[in-house]
């Protein structure tokens, strides 16, 4: 049975969004005074939701790279592989966006020293073309304030693991098409670029960030071409990354 839950005030606003699936008017006078308030309520709004599992699918990402990261679970409930389908009502207002996610295949506990870039290509198992959907219980995102969106997840609506892409270590990332695509037709389609221009920027934080990354554990790395707001009564939502794979869900 999932955790009661210690939030109290606006903080307990977030859960009653999650549970009675309806926005809630956050105020950035009222948002987590700092990062670990923030991250707190993430871990509270968890265990209530699902328990105490540990998260095993996360993003990542990071303003710029002088910026330390920020990071999130993703519900394992809103976690799917391609083919996926979610219902239409459990969204509010449903973005795509086209990315790319590592599955590890070894266990990299937590230390005090980071992981080096060779120690993390080593562990992970698969890369895979990702699809996120971007959503938000506030109602109000961009007002709220970033405490209160790094509380909500990150604007996590869903995740969706698409393609094995082959001979991913061989592969020059810098030069991939991305496309976010509705019902077939075309939203944007861009030369992606990888998030911060390395896909791996964040890895050795969000390693330290969760205690350590074990065998089985996905994390997504961020947008390639920003994320793109479906049009409403989409059915088929999807992301490719021309010549190396795609990730769907169908919404209804």
């Amino acid at each position: 049975m999932p955790a009661s839950t210690s939030l109290t005030g606006p903080y307990a606003a977030i859960l009653q969004a999650y549970r009675a699936h309806r926005p809630f008017a956050a105020h950035r006078s009222s948002q987590p005074v700092d990062d670990v308030a923030a991250y707190g309520v993430q871990r509270e709004v968890w265990r209530s939701v699902v328990g105490q599992a540990r998260p095993t699918a996360w993003k990542v990402g990071a303003a710029d790279r002088a910026t330390e990261p920020v990071a999130a679970p993703v519900f394992p409930q809103r976690l799917a592989i391609d083919p996926a389908r979610f219902p239409a009502g459990m969204f509010f207002g449903v973005g795509i966006e086209a990315e790319i996610a590592f599955r590890f295949g070894r266990d990299l506990p937590a230390r005090p020293r980071p992981y080096s870039r060779v120690e993390i290509l080593e562990a992970i198992a698969t890369a895979h073309v990702a699809m996120e959907l971007v959503d938000t219980r506030l109602a109000d995102a961009e007002a709220a304030g970033p405490l209160w969106r790094l509380a909500d997840n990150l604007l996590n609506g869903a995740l969706v693991i698409g393609d094995a892409i082959p001979h991913w270590r061989a592969l020059d990332f810098s030069g991939l098409t991305a496309r976010a695509l509705a019902d077939g037709r075309v939203l944007a389609e861009s030369l992606g670029r990888p998030p911060l221009d390395d896909l791996f920027h964040c890895l050795p934080w969000w390693i330290d960030h969760i205690g350590g990354a074990r065998a089985g554990d996905i994390v997504t790395t961020g947008a390639w071409n920003g994320m793109h707001r479906l049009p409403p009564a989409t059915l088929l939502a999807s992301v490719e990354f021309v010549g190396v794979g795609a990730a769907r869900a169908r919404i209804g």
